[in-house]
């Protein structure tokens, strides 16, 4: 009997073959395995559109190891796509066949525009941006460039050039050069310049990259320390030192990992045109891309998957996490509304962070993470976990911001007595907030909002609440005192009944 628990989904790109295989859990969907082999589909290539022998072999390869995965998933939970070389080589029907059969399952050799429209969904699915979107995956043999908002993607395009399609045009002598480079860039901005007019009416749209360029881009800027929002002068400024390096031997770029070296430099010189051409300021790297597209659309059309799956991918994420962990979801509910309640009436006297709601809704589902390890430290596990877990909707700045915010609540919930304060002033404003909405929840119980007046007066917060509550609530009282003495100049904490 093969499971019908369980989802998965192959993509046979043009560079590496991906495997993903998920399960639905408390609502949100559940990472459970990842297979990627670089099977270099694309540079098997012949010059008359054949694939050689040796290519064959690979991806044949491959699919033994993915069949041998699935083979207990339910057939209809499976779905296998085929992407830019396989709808170059589609006529090699004895190959098709050869690695259908391999794989047990049929293989779905995708349009450009389909590709494309899968990507967009999957990164609609895992990230958590309502307003518009360019979407940019740089494949090994295509690219793709989608503009829409939410899940509706309205401008598809697939270019014919990718990562490793480009290598073997300017790169084959393993050479870094000026020239080349710019001779790479050139000829990615021709192709471009055919579909940029359509890209030119999107007026505050969030640039995304998904798949290997941009993870790459990720690692380096985090090994470095660098903003993980990428400008064009930052993508020119790398390129510089490839080609200082001389050759793909001898790339060494401070975190780029080995097995990304020989298709890094092409990818960078398309998205060096992409930024030239569509007059693009600032980019960030996605985790979602054809997979996630994939097992989404498998999601949407099954009637086994027992549970609704959130639209709200942030709340989607804060839900299943909590439900793996046992949080305490009427805790969170009352440490947002409170948090909500307390922030509506400094708002307008302090700087807060545009993206209030967001940090506030995650801290308030996950500052209680770190119980599930230890009480002992909680907020330091907590910020482990957040740092660690697979939290889809919530890009590395988001949860860099999260991570402080949550360490910023050392003390209410844990035997720390030295949070870790935020010098930015924006998030350590919402994060005293978040702290008092803590502690104010601390009796566990329902509370009446209206009991609880603050008033902001530069760095200084007054609470108030009714007459005689503090005195019937010595608890609260306990820890609005020791709140207040671990502040320091010229930050100050003071409560007092209304008059």
């Amino acid at each position: 009997m093969r499971s019908k628990a369980y989802y998965a989904a192959i993509d046979l790109g043009s560079n590496s073959f991906h495997m993903l295989v998920v399960r639905v859990v408390a609502g949100g969907v559940q990472v459970v395995s990842k297979i990627k082999r670089k099977v270099r589909l694309a540079g098997g290539l012949r010059d008359d559109g054949s694939l050689d022998d040796a290519a064959k072999q690979r991806a044949l390869q491959c699919l033994r190891i993915f069949s041998d995965r699935v083979q207990d998933i339910d057939p209809s939970h499976i779905r296998c796509v085929g992407t830019a070389t396989l709808r170059k080589i589609a006529s090699d029907t004895a190959f098709i066949a050869d690695a259908q059969q391999t794989l047990g399952h049929p293989i779905e050799i995708i349009s450009g525009d389909e590709e494309a429209a899968t990507i967009y969904q999957g990164i609609a699915r895992t990230t958590a941006f309502p307003e518009r979107m360019l979407v940019i995956d740089i494949g090994g043999a295509s690219t793709e460039l989608i503009l829409g908002q939410g899940f509706d993607a309205q401008v598809l395009n697939s270019l014919d050039m990718g990562c490793v399609t480009w290598y073997q045009q300017h790169f084959t002598d393993g050479k870094i050069t000026h020239a080349t480079t710019q001779a790479a860039i050139t000829s990615a901005g021709e192709i471009v310049e055919v579909v940029a007019e359509q890209y030119s009416k999107r007026e505050g749209a969030m640039v995304l990259g998904a798949s290997g360029t941009f993870k790459a881009l990720e690692e380096i800027a985090i090994a470095r320390g660098d903003t993980l929002e990428f400008t064009p002068n930052w993508l020119t400024n790398l390129l510089a030192e490839a080609i200082a390096c001389g050759e793909h031997d001898r790339l060494h770029l401070k975190g780029l990992k080995a097995n990304r070296k020989n298709v890094f430099v092409s990818g960078l010189c398309i998205l060096i045109a992409l930024c030239e051409k569509l007059s693009i300021a600032r980019l960030q790297a996605t985790s979602g891309a054809l997979r996630e597209g994939i097992i989404y659309a498998l999601l949407d059309s099954s009637n086994d998957a027992g549970q609704t799956i959130e639209t709200d991918v942030q709340l989607r994420t804060l839900s299943t996490v909590a439900g793996t962990y046992h949080l305490d979801i009427g805790q969170a509910e009352r440490v947002l509304e409170m948090a909500e309640n307390l922030y509506q009436q400094c708002a307008d006297h302090w700087v807060m962070p545009r993206n209030s709601y967001e940090l506030m809704r995650a801290v308030a589902y996950l500052h209680e993470l770190g119980l599930s390890l230890a009480y002992k430290k909680a907020s330091a596990h907590a910020a482990y976990m957040v740092k660690h877990l697979d939290l889809p909707g919530f890009n590395a700045p988001l949860r860099k911001q999260i991570i402080a915010l949550l360490e910023g609540c050392a003390g209410i919930i844990d035997d720390d007595t030295s949070p870790s304060l935020h010098e930015l002033p924006a998030l350590r404003h919402l994060e005293r907030i978040l702290r008092l909405a803590i502690l104010l929840c601390q009796r566990r119980h329902a509370t009446t909002l209206d009991h609880y007046q603050l008033s902001v007066e530069n760095t200084h917060l007054h609470l108030q609440a009714p007459a005689g509550f503090f005195a019937r609530n010595p608890f609260l009282s306990s820890l609005l005192d020791e709140e207040a003495a671990q502040l320091t100049e010229p930050e100050s904490l003071t409560f007092s009944p209304r008059v």
